[in-house]
């Protein structure tokens, strides 16, 4: 995997908050649970070999620790909060190697849950199938089938028609799993046809991102020295912290630095490519199917709009920022909902992309109407006229579709670190549905009220 700098920056002070963090806490006890088990019947999926990243390490690390004491927030959701856990679904394919990736809720209150490999910034597995395992309101499994490609999201139409979109391409089934259609995304053909110009924007990225690591390290050269040039004796206590910190910052960063000398324009060039494949999120609404995908140039991410019958590609939106590889887009009627979680707000656009306006501010995690942690909100889904908000460490919270807050929904234990939280909601708004992705299973929260009765 070809790791830009951000990234590689992100995950310095991530091991750095790892190392401050390490052993503080003592673990939530386990809530009791319902469990339920999904094993597909399909035959096992070829082995595949994917490169280990950086991101993946860390996402283990942030999977090995327990989850920490609940924050506030956490604690207020969780009692005050209109829904509580009462169930969760285990999906896994029948190997074992693939696990729950995301989900989605259809029209009649079945829960489409997508198991695949795991997918990382950049890359997608080749000659993998995928599996959509079905399950009622109640966790009981409908059904499944296999996807013959490497799917990345999942969204249902307003007809009950299944779309799952990755690896570049996107496909159709009514409710049993009966393929409709299939095809490879044309605009991602298209530019995938342009080499000459993908590669003048590969040398591009290599002058540019060479450039800015040496100026980062040049910066903490300069600081280190600073600090040298006070005597020992002389340095106070906080002096000689920053100094060790300085050593091992530089010393990480040499690692770093021969990843960027040792880059080619032909590996850039395929780290390009096998990212604009990359199918971050999809949505459905009356009209239309939205893509959501990366771009050619940068590191941001694209919404394409097609056709029902995938025609008519057009690009509506562009330039969206997202943490750690998240960028979940959704349908809110007519309109699109944009999980815009590096600044700590969503976005509603009109289909054509026109700003209609975006809601929410980071706060504390005292402040369960604001939105906490690094990179917040991850995912969004709409319900008519409401919106539900899914955060990294388990919070759930419901606004207007104006964007005025009207209380937490619930909150669900998981482990830290920026990963795809997809929530989904009965039609009746009675139970909520959340991917606990680390531990492949769905979280089943139900209204308090009813969940009494």
């Amino acid at each position: 995997m070809h790791c830009p700098l951000r990234y590689r920056r992100a995950a310095v002070a991530a091991l750095a908050c790892l190392v401050a963090l390490a052993g503080s806490g003592a673990a939530d006890e386990p809530a009791k649970k319902v469990e339920k088990t999904s094993s597909a019947t399909t035959s096992s999926a070829k082995k595949t070999t994917t490169s280990t990243s950086l991101s993946s390490a860390l996402g283990g690390l942030f999977a090995a620790r327990a989850v920490p004491n609940k924050t506030p927030a956490q604690k207020e959701a969780e009692s005050k909060g209109s829904h509580k856990q009462t169930a969760t679904i285990s999906v896994t394919s029948s190997d074992g190697k693939n696990k729950l990736q995301t989900l989605c809720v259809d029209g009649e209150g079945r829960v489409l849950a997508l198991v695949a490999p795991a997918r990382h910034f950049n890359s997608s597995a080749k000659d993998v199938t995928s599996e959509v395992h079905v399950f009622d309101g109640d966790g009981k499994k409908i059904t499944h089938w296999q996807v013959d490609f490497h799917a990345h999201s999942i969204n249902t139409g307003p007809d009950g028609t299944v779309f799952v979109a990755g690896d570049g391409k996107v496909a159709s089934f009514d409710k049993t799993g009966k393929s409709l259609a299939r095809i490879e995304l044309p605009h991602i053909q298209k530019l995938l046809a342009n080499k000459d110009e993908l590669r003048k924007q590969a040398e591009a990225q290599i002058k540019q991102q060479r450039e800015s690591f040496a100026n980062i390290v040049d910066q903490y050269k300069k600081k280190k020295e600073d600090l040298e040039k006070i005597p020992a004796e002389k340095r106070t206590a906080l002096q000689k912290r920053q100094l060790t910190q300085f050593d091992s910052i530089l010393k990480s960063y040499a690692e770093t630095e021969k990843y960027y000398a040792s880059q080619t324009v032909d590996n850039v060039l395929a780290g390009i490519l096998s990212r604009l494949r990359i199918i971050n999120a999809i949505a459905v609404s009356e009209k239309d199917v939205f893509i959501t995908c990366g771009e050619s140039k940068g590191y941001g991410y694209a919404v394409w709009r097609l056709s029902h019958d995938f025609k008519e590609a057009k690009q509506v939106l562009s330039g969206l920022s997202g943490c750690c590889g998240q960028m979940d887009v959704q349908c809110c009627g007519e309109d699109m909902l944009v999980a815009q979680n590096c600044d700590h707000q969503f976005g509603r656009y009109t289909r054509d992309g026109k700003k209609i306006g975006s809601w929410g501010k980071r706060g504390a995690d005292t402040q369960t109407d604001c939105f906490g942690g690094c990179c917040n909100p991850m995912n969004v889904r709409a319900l008519k006229n409401e919106v539900y908000t899914a955060e990294s460490e388990g919070l759930i919270k419901r606004f207007d579709d104006k964007g005025k807050f009207l209380g937490v929904v619930g909150y669900a234990p998981l482990t830290g670190g920026c990963k795809n939280v997809a929530v989904g909601v009965s039609p009746d708004g009675s139970k909520v549905y959340f991917v606990d992705l680390p531990g492949s299973r769905v979280i089943v929260l139900e209204r308090k009220h009813a969940a009494s009765e």
